[in-house]
């Protein structure tokens, strides 16, 4: 389904041994069955049996029923009890529904982050893509990478992740990772997730990407949310323009301060024009980036996030028949977005 990505698991030490046999496998195979049939219940049913005739694969695929199906089917307490004593028995999707209860707090631990890590990470080079997933939950969640305070962006905090050096992002790296090798093997919330990371995440050729995803992903109705589906129709707004090297988040930043240099210039010459008509009309994307560096990643991600960088492009917006350059400076900021200066250029007569 999505072969233009590859799984590729990370040499971590073996910590723990996940092993479901194919007699075992082939109760959660038919509770697949019944659940697109649409039969949730009968689905619960035919895991609980197996379950208590102690298949470990039943328990584990049973907690991550009970821990993500809606109610009334839904009990999360039981889930997570289920999931660690099928994790301790070393079956795979007890470990990952187990780490996510460690996320969200239904399992109490000393250090749940790092348990979690651990426990996402093993799944995964046991051959679980929802393992990989789950691994960029945890980077997500890790109050570490976290810079938000009181739910308000705390810039002392992102300015710090952003100045961290290469030796320090593993985690990061591992998270990425793990989030394709997801992917690939066509986990959904893993492909909804990546599509995000091309919007909001600085690297040329991001919008690009995040337009043949989300085509992909139309093809194979796999269900976007609507906060993505603006995006992408922004996306394809862009490289209708021109050939920015922006992300899409980036762009949304940076135009207010390019509308403003593009008014004042009309403006200047033509007191009573009405701004409410400005309007970008085109973007030229310029040179390739200078002194580029990305977060080195597994080649479905390759150069997707850029560390380090400048470059400039050129928005001509019009109003009034007149049309403005502006020239947008950006610089990578170091945290998956960019800084950004504008500079008008010139104007003159619209076509």
């Amino acid at each position: 389904m999505y072969r233009f990505f590859k799984s590729i698991f990370l040499p971590v030490p073996l910590l723990f041994v996940f092993i479901t046999p194919l007699a075992y496998a082939d109760v959660v195979v038919d509770s697949e069955n019944l659940l697109r049939k649409g039969d949730p219940a009968g689905a619960l049913r035919l895991l609980e049996d197996a379950s208590s005739s102690g298949n470990v694969a039943a328990k584990g695929k049973l907690s991550e029923y009970l821990r993500t199906f809606p109610a009334p089917y839904n009990n999360v307490p039981r889930a997570c009890t289920l999931a660690r004593e099928a994790a301790d028995a070393g079956d795979a999707f007890g470990a990952v529904t187990r780490a996510e209860c460690l996320l969200i707090g239904a399992e109490k631990a000393a250090d749940p982050t790092t348990l979690a890590r651990q426990l996402a990470r093993q799944a995964q080079i046991r051959g679980w893509g929802a393992g990989g997933f789950v691994l960029y939950e945890v980077f997500a969640l890790d109050p570490k990478y976290n810079y938000s305070t009181g739910g308000k962006p705390d810039m002392a905090k992102y300015n710090a992740l952003a100045a961290m050096p290469l030796a320090q992002r593993g985690d990061q790296i591992e998270a990425l990772n793990g989030l394709v090798s997801a992917m690939s093997i066509g986990h959904e919330r893993a492909v909804v997730t990546t599509l995000g990371y091309f919007v909001n995440t600085e690297g040329p050729g991001n919008i690009d990407r995040a337009i043949n995803l989300a085509a992909l992903m139309q093809r194979t109705n796999v269900s976007m949310p609507i906060s993505l589906a603006n995006e992408i129709k922004l996306a394809q707004k862009i490289k209708q323009l021109g050939s920015s090297q922006t992300s899409v988040s980036v762009f949304k930043n940076a135009y207010t301060s390019a509308l403003i240099a593009a008014s004042l210039q009309i403006r200047g010459l033509k007191s009573d024009c009405d701004m409410k008509d400005l309007k970008i009309i085109g973007i030229d994307g310029g040179a390739p980036v200078i002194n580029a560096v990305y977060l080195p990643l597994n080649k479905a991600l390759e150069n997707t996030y850029l560390m380090q960088g400048e470059w400039s492009e050129t928005w001509t917006f019009s109003a009034c028949e007149k049309s403005a350059s502006v020239t947008m400076e950006f610089t990578a900021d170091g945290w998956g977005g960019a800084k950004y200066a504008s500079k008008a250029i010139k104007l003159s007569k619209a076509d």
